[in-house]
């Protein structure tokens, strides 16, 4: 089962965590996400086997804790389900959450040592240009909500405002003018 293989490729990545998996050898644990099901004997490696027997104990995540881990918050205690032995449960929960996926790991296995670290190392750098880059463009924008007063005009507002201030102007003259008159005339 193809599931079971990722799984078991994650476990292999995170080696400090196979002993672990391997003290609850012999187990069978469900695992169920929302539209999958992993269901396996863990064996003396620490490797989930393909297993039809009844489950030791059932593990559901509800799909807010993968939201939730998706977004770096720490699911809750409703968004887990621990059904069966609920002491190995709360054992393999753990162990689940402390998976990680090392991609830089499979990309030095597929392309070896030299080429695979020159490649992990530019992506890394393209990832990380390109998140100084959205970090500037926020900055920017930031500045930009904060600063009230200093709205950005377009070339059509500035021509209005130019001919307002002409009239503006004009009509300060002709009432000038007329202000003037007026005192010639009281003299």
């Amino acid at each position: 089962m193809l599931t079971l293989a990722l799984l078991n490729h994650l476990i292999q990545q995170n080696v400090e965590l196979k002993t672990r998996w391997q003290q609850h050898q012999q187990r069978v644990i469900a695992l169920v996400l929302p539209m999958l099901t992993l269901k396996g004997r863990i064996d003396a490696q620490g490797f989930w086997q393909e297993d039809c027997a009844e489950a030791d104990t059932t593990i559901m995540i509800a799909s807010s804790a993968l939201s939730k881990m998706l977004s770096g918050i720490q699911p809750g205690v409703g968004d887990v389900h621990i059904s069966g032995d609920h002491a190995l449960g709360m054992a393999i929960l753990p162990l689940i959450q402390a998976l990680q996926y090392d991609w830089r790991n499979d990309l030095t296995r597929l392309l070896g040592d030299t080429v695979g670290g020159k490649v992990a190392q530019e992506l890394e750098n393209l990832y990380q240009h390109g998140r100084a880059i959205s970090h500037g463009i926020a900055a920017q924008v930031a500045d930009y909500v904060r600063e009230s007063d200093a709205a950005v005009v377009g070339q059509q507002q500035l021509q209005q405002f130019t001919a307002q201030v002409e009239t503006l102007r004009d009509d300060s003259a002709r009432l000038a003018a007329r202000i003037a008159r007026l005192q010639q005339k009281l003299n």
